[in-house]
C-alpha cells in the first residue's frame, strides 16, 4: 500500500515540476541557487582543473610503508586512512600486478570519504544500500577486520557482478551480495541494521568533470526526478535502521534538491537526530551535513551527512557452526547452495533477500571432486593449506596460465603466495604446479 502510495506521489509532483520549471533552467543558475554565487564561480572555474585519483589499501595484504616503498611519488590522502594520492600519468595502478592480487582498490578520492566517517565496529550488522561496484562495502569491511556482516545491495544485476568480482579480488568476506528493489521487502525488516551506507542514485553534477558528455544530460527535470526517489530511499533506510544506529546519506550531485533538501525531509518526516561530522580543511559546511568540491578538495563533488536513530543499540548475535572444520577455520559458518560451498559470518535470515553472493566462495563440488574456489584462497584459506611461496617471475608465468615446474615437500592441493600474500589455490605432484587459476582472469605482466 505505502508503494502504491509513493508511486501515485511521485507521478503527480513529476507533472508538477515539468509544468513548473520546463526544463528552461542552466546548471549555473541552479549552481548558484544550491551554493550561492561565489561559490558557484569558485567551483565551475575548477572543473577545468586535471582530476586526481586515489587507492585504497587492502591491509590485509600491504601495509602503507610497503606500499610507499614500490610507490613513492604519491600523497598520503587527506582525510582517510590506509589511502594515497596518485597521479595516472605517473603510475597506472590498475595495471599493476599488485591490482590483481587485490593489494588495493582504486576509488575517487571523494567517494572514499564516505566510508572513512563512519565508525564501524567489528560485530556490526551494516547495509550498503547502493553498494556496487564496491568502494563503501570494502572500506567498511577493512574497518571490521573482515568480522560482523555487510548486506551489499544493488539494484542492477550486471553491476552485482562486478561488486562480487572486486570482493573476490581483495579476498573481502564478510559480506552477502543481494540484488533486490528494497521498496518491495524493506518491511521484514524494521529496526534491523547498526549501520546503513545510503549512496544515492542521483543525476551526477559531481561528476561533470571526469565526464563531460553529464553536463549535456543535466536538467532541472533530472535533479527533482532523482529526488523523488532519493526521498524514498531515505525513509526506507531508516525504517530498516536499529535504535541506536547510525545512517550515511550521500550523493555525487551538487543540488540542494538532492542534497540539503532530502535529508531535512528525512529530519521532518522522522525522529531521526542529525549527527554532527566535525570540520576538516577540505570540508565545504554551510547547512546540513557537508560537501566535498574540487574548489576545496581535489576530489569529484560529494554530498555526506549522517543521521541517528533514537534509542539504545543492541547488537546482533552471530551464529558459527562451522560444519566443514577441514575447509573452514575461523568465525565462518558453512552453507551449500546447490554444488557451491560459501563462508559466511551467518547473523541475519534473508527472507526475501536475492541472495547473488553468500560471503566467501570456497568452492564447488564436481562429482567426487572439489574445486576450490580463488575468493576462498584470497579470504581465509591461509590455515587450512601448505603454502608455496611464488618469485616475481613465477607469479607472472602462473597468472599468465602456465603450469609451473618447482620441486617441493608437499603434494596435493596447495595454497601459492608472494610476499606472504595469497595468490590462488593450485595442485601438485611434488614437482609441477598445475594451474587452476581462473581463465578468464589469466593476463601476461
Amino acid at each position: 500500500m505505502l508503494s502504491q502510495i509513493m508511486y501515485l506521489y511521485t507521478f503527480i509532483f513529476e507533472i508538477y515540476i515539468a509544468l513548473l520549471y520546463n526544463n528552461s533552467m542552466t546548471f549555473k543558475e541552479h549552481l548558484i541557487q544550491s551554493i550561492g554565487e561565489k561559490e558557484a564561480e569558485l567551483l565551475l572555474a575548477s572543473l577545468d582543473k586535471k582530476s586526481e585519483h586515489a587507492v585504497l589499501l587492502n591491509t590485509n595484504k600491504i601495509s602503507d610503508e610497503e606500499f610507499l616503498k614500490e610507490f613513492p611519488l604519491i600523497k598520503p590522502h587527506p582525510i582517510v586512512k590506509h589511502a594515497f594520492i596518485y597521479d595516472k600519468d605517473i603510475y597506472e595502478l590498475g595495471k599493476h600486478i599488485y591490482h590483481e592480487l587485490g593489494y588495493y582498490y582504486l576509488q575517487e578520492p571523494s567517494a572514499m570519504v564516505v566510508s572513512s566517517l563512519i565508525d564501524f565496529k567489528e560485530d556490526d550488522l551494516v547495509l550498503d544500500m547502493c553498494a556496487a561496484p564496491g568502494g563503501k562495502s570494502i572500506q567498511a569491511s577493512l574497518k571490521m577486520n573482515d568480522k560482523g556482516l555487510i548486506v551489499s545491495n544493488d539494484l542492477s544485476f550486471s553491476r552485482c557482478g562486478l561488486l562480487s568480482n572486486n570482493l573476490e579480488r581483495l579476498g573481502i568476506g564478510n559480506v552477502i551480495i543481494t540484488n533486490n528493489d528494497l521498496s518491495k521487502i524493506y518491511l521484514k525488516y524494521e529496526n534491523t541494521f547498526d549501520k546503513i551506507i545510503l549512496d544515492a542514485p542521483c543525476s551526477g553534477s559531481g561528476m561533470f568533470r571526469k565526464d563531460e558528455s553529464m553536463l549535456n544530460d543535466w536538467s532541472i527535470n533530472k535533479v527533482y526526478k532523482y529526488q523523488e526517489i532519493q526521498k524514498s530511499l531515505i525513509l526506507i533506510a531508516y525504517y530498516m535502521l536499529k535504535p541506536g544506529g547510525l545512517l550515511s546519506y550521500s550523493t555525487c550531485s551538487y543540488s540542494k534538491e538532492e542534497d540539503e533538501d532530502v535529508a531535512r525531509y528525512l529530519l521532518d518526516n522522522s525522529d531521526a537526530k542529525l549527527v554532527d561530522i566535525p570540520s576538516q580543511q577540505s570540508f565545504y559546511k554551510k547547512d546540513i551535513g557537508l560537501r566535498l568540491m574540487p574548489s576545496h578538495f581535489n576530489g569529484e563533488g560529494q554530498y555526506i551527512v549522517q543521521f541517528e536513530k533514537p534509542g539504545q543499540l543492541t547488537k546482533t548475535n552471530y551464529i558459527h557452526i562451522n560444519k566443514f572444520p577441514q575447509l573452514v577455520k575461523g568465525n565462518k559458518d558453512v552453507k551449500k547452495v546447490n554444488d557451491y560451498l560459501f563462508a559466511v559470518n551467518n547473523g541475519l535470515e534473508l527472507k526475501g533477500f536475492n541472495i547473488y553472493r553468500y560471503g566467501v566462495k570456497v568452492g564447488e563440488f564436481k562429482k567426487d571432486l572439489f574445486k576450490y574456489d580463488l575468493h576462498y584462497a584470497r579470504s581465509c584459506a591461509k590455515d587450512n593449506f601448505n603454502i608455496v611461496e611464488l618469485a616475481l617471475d613465477e607469479l607472472k608465468k602462473y597468472l599468465a596460465g602456465e603450469q609451473l615446474s618447482k620441486e617441493n615437500v608437499f603434494k596435493g592441493y596447495i595454497l601459492l603466495t608472494n610476499k606472504k600474500s595469497a595468490v590462488d589455490i593450485a595442485k601438485t605432484d611434488g614437482k609441477v604446479i598445475k594451474n587452476y587459476y581462473p581463465k578468464g582472469l589469466r593476463k601476461k605482466f
